[in-house]
């Protein structure tokens, strides 16, 4: 598969370059130049556009994407992914029929009314605050995202947000995901005769993929004027990125969505077959790689209690793992046995799969992990490459449970991880509200249910941020004096 840069403003030089023996086309410096010299035009264009109409734009793309979905032809998009993720193709399949979701009018009109102050209307023009005050958000752009590949969807949210409140927007994916975000977007040529706002929003979208040594990437990153440029990913890509931001004079709104991981909180109360499903299912998505996978759990209850949990969720594993099959290496799973023998010789319960193709791994102890144990005598089990793999800690109270949790990022076994994004809960609503009283504070973004973990409401921040003011500026009027008295 050839990958080309995307882009619906005209003809634009690439260069080619070999990537892993791929072929790869990129937007040369002076195509990437001219783009953010458009770019940036095309952003006052498009601020004169009532949100209604860049809406339906989005809308129709969802509907483009939901036919072609239909009629099969997207056949080859899903293949590749499959195979650059080695995600099961029935997870491709969910990810896919949750494209249309995201391209809802309604799910951004949701996201942007609680992410600005003076609400959807702002993005049109000045809305009151209060008597005598108001306010108007402007594109902040043009912006950059560089998107991970552990999933499209993540990468689909920002991109929308960042067209629909008025930015030129270049997206850099990953090879892995490259196929399938260009499929989506692809559509917007389709588009570009139905409206004015679709013909000004298919010209403010450009995606070109950039190795990490390319020297366009270089200029991108260091002088060209963009506005915002938004990293999704870990060391030592984040560093190596923010070094090169800090020297653009054009000092661009640098914000990065870092590597973060997920943990499970039941209590015996809740450890139902509900709870034991849903932690199965969490496991099971995207093996754990999404920043909001469950990768530890913890159980407040007895140790006996948290071993019959542990059966629940194995009987879930084992049933729905088998729609959701996988092919690990053979070192992959030397490894994951070799570490389930260290957390037994450590006291650990383990329950393991003998499935080859449904691998997972329930590891049960008490009172503290002993996963850390198992990484350092294999580093390759760390937190990317275990897969199905989940310790449950038995403790007596949340006091313990969030001393776990809070410890998170200082264990050996999630190093590179920054901290836990999201928690999900099986509990009782007292021992619900102490939870949130105890971890509100740590860093922790989200707390949900433990049954959709891998979800997201149209109202969420993401990691703390709402996307809409991260793409937008806002410009304040006021009508009289702040201060009335005579200071002269």
């Amino acid at each position: 598969m050839d990958i080309t840069p995307l882009y619906f403003g005209g003809s634009l030089p690439t260069l080619e370059r070999s990537v892993g023996g791929q072929r790869v086309e990129e937007l040369s410096e002076a195509s990437l130049m001219r783009a953010l010299r458009e770019g940036k035009a095309l952003q006052a264009e498009i601020c004169d556009v009532p949100l209604e109409e860049r809406l339906q734009v989005i809308d129709w793309l969802g509907e483009w994407w939901e036919m072609r979905l239909k009629a099969g032809e997207l056949h080859q998009a899903k293949k590749a992914l499959i195979e650059s993720t080695g995600y099961p193709e029935k997870l491709i399949d969910m990810e896919f029929s949750l494209v249309r979701k995201v391209l809802s009018p309604d799910e951004i009109r949701d996201n942007i009314s609680t992410s600005l102050m003076g609400g959807l209307g702002s993005l049109e023009r000045f809305c009151p605050l209060r008597e005598g005050e108001a306010v108007r958000h402007m594109p902040a752009g043009p912006v950059l995202i560089i998107s991970s590949g552990n999933s499209i969807i993540p990468t689909l949210i920002p991109t929308t947000i960042s067209l629909v409140t008025g930015n030129f927007t270049l997206l850099k994916p990953s090879l892995s995901n490259y196929q399938a975000i260009t499929e989506i977007f692809s559509s917007l040529g389709e588009l570009m005769s139905k409206s004015p706002a679709a013909h000004l929003m298919a010209r403010a979208m450009a995606i070109s993929y950039f190795s990490h040594d390319s020297p366009v990437l270089e200029v991108a990153l260091t002088s060209a004027p963009f506005g915002v440029i938004n990293f999704w990913g870990g060391e030592p890509a984040r560093t190596a990125v923010g070094q090169r931001v800090a020297r653009n004079q054009h000092r661009p709104k640098f914000f990065v969505n870092g590597p973060l991981t997920g943990v499970a909180i039941i209590s015996e109360a809740r450890a139902d077959e509900q709870a034991a499903h849903g932690l199965a299912l969490n496991m099971l998505l995207y093996e754990q790689q999404l920043c909001s996978s469950p990768t530890l759990a913890v159980f407040i209850g007895p140790y006996q209690g948290a071993i019959e949990f542990a059966r629940s969720v194995r009987a879930h594993l084992q049933r729905v793992g088998e729609q959701y099959r996988t092919s690990p290496s053979d070192d992959a799973l030397f490894v994951t046995n070799s570490a389930r023998r260290v957390m037994q010789l450590r006291g650990s319960t383990v329950f393991a799969s003998s499935d080859l193709d449904n691998p997972w791994t329930i590891a049960v102890s008490k009172e503290q992990s002993n996963l850390d144990k198992a990484v350092i005598s294999f580093p390759s089990f760390n937190v990317h490459g275990r897969r199905r793999f989940i310790e449950v800690i038995a403790v007596s109270d949340v006091e313990k449970a969030a001393r776990i949790v809070n410890s998170v990022p200082q264990m050996q076994a999630f190093q590179g991880i920054d901290k836990v994004q999201t928690v999900g809960l099986a509990l009782p609503e007292k021992l619900r509200e102490e939870v949130l009283w105890e971890l509100a504070p740590s860093g922790v973004f989200r707390f949900v249910p433990l049954e959709d973990m891998y979800m997201r409401s149209a109202v969420e921040p993401y990691d703390g941020v709402a996307l809409a003011s991260l793409f937008t500026y806002a410009v304040h009027e006021r009508k009289h004096q702040a201060h009335r008295e005579d200071i002269s």
